[in-house]
């Protein structure tokens, strides 16, 4: 800081702003990072409103609970569920920033194993269908077409966060449709393992599809109109899928609600 520039250094300088590519290059850049950190912004603004919520749930039912003020034994089993329920949206908000913030750092936690899609659907189904039926919703593990045999490569954590992103999205959208089904199938295609997870909620408007996948698109003023969440759960699963060799897409041939299709790589041998 403070060091003058040589006469070689400025004329240099110089030259480079005065090129019409350059100007151009860093007026991106510079737009670039003040729109990254105005959703950065908009982020920890959406954050903080999803945190207020549990926690002033806790707040509340803890002290009625710890006060004896509620000695209604069925009313006392309904606080504590709902105490329970706030503890699994705040345990998932906050696995989904860590998440986020390893892959930022470029960190990949967990071992890949091989397993079949059968397989590999028995391990997460529990969490699944206890996340659907938390909101009155059905989860429906389809029969496998007949690819579905066959095994993929996966870190089975990060499938089961994906998946659980998946079906929580579908709870918070398609709850008040009339089929409350969330339909998870199983199948390979182009030398891929997929999973779709559909719903027969309102589907997503073509608007609201172009920056689905981007992260830090939700302020607290969406976050408190919309849904619960922070708009990171779907950047993250793709980022988290492509991390692991596959991607995540929604079907737009899907009019019926929505559909996500979640690939994965084949184990070794069994690219087909």
């Amino acid at each position: 800081p403070g060091e003058r520039l040589v006469p070689s250094q400025e004329a240099t300088s110089s030259a480079m702003t005065r090129n019409p590519s350059v100007r151009k290059l860093v007026a991106a850049l510079l737009a670039g990072a003040i729109r990254m950190s105005h959703r950065r912004g908009a982020f920890v603004s959406a954050v903080t409103h999803e945190l207020r919520t549990p926690l002033t749930t806790f707040r509340l039912y803890a002290d009625m609970l710890a006060e004896g003020m509620v000695t209604d034994e069925d009313k006392r089993a309904d606080y504590l569920s709902r105490l329970r329920d706030e503890a699994d949206r705040l345990s998932h908000l906050v696995e989904n920033v860590l998440a986020y913030a390893r892959l930022s750092r470029a960190q990949s936690a967990g071992r890949r194993e091989d397993l079949t899609l059968g397989d590999l659907i028995g391990r997460v189904r529990g969490r699944l269908a206890a996340r659907a039926a938390r909101d009155g919703m059905h989860a429906v593990f389809e029969p496998p077409d007949d690819g579905a045999d066959a095994a993929v490569r996966v870190q089975v954590s990060v499938i089961e966060q994906i998946l659980l992103n998946l079906v929580d999205n579908a709870c918070k959208y398609a709850a008040d449709g009339r089929d409350k089904t969330i339909a998870i199938t199983t199948g390979v295609d182009d030398g891929l393992g997929l999973i779709r997870v559909r719903d027969h909620g309102p589907g997503i408007p073509a608007h609201r599809a172009r920056r689905l996948f981007r992260a830090f698109t939700k302020s607290a003023t969406e976050a408190a109109n919309s849904a619960p969440g922070i708009g990171l759960g779907l950047a993250l699963s793709r980022r988290l899928a492509r991390d692991m060799g596959g991607d995540l897409r929604l079907d737009e041939s899907i009019s019926d609600g929505a559909c996500f299709v979640l690939s994965a790589p084949m184990a070794s041998g069994q690219e087909a």
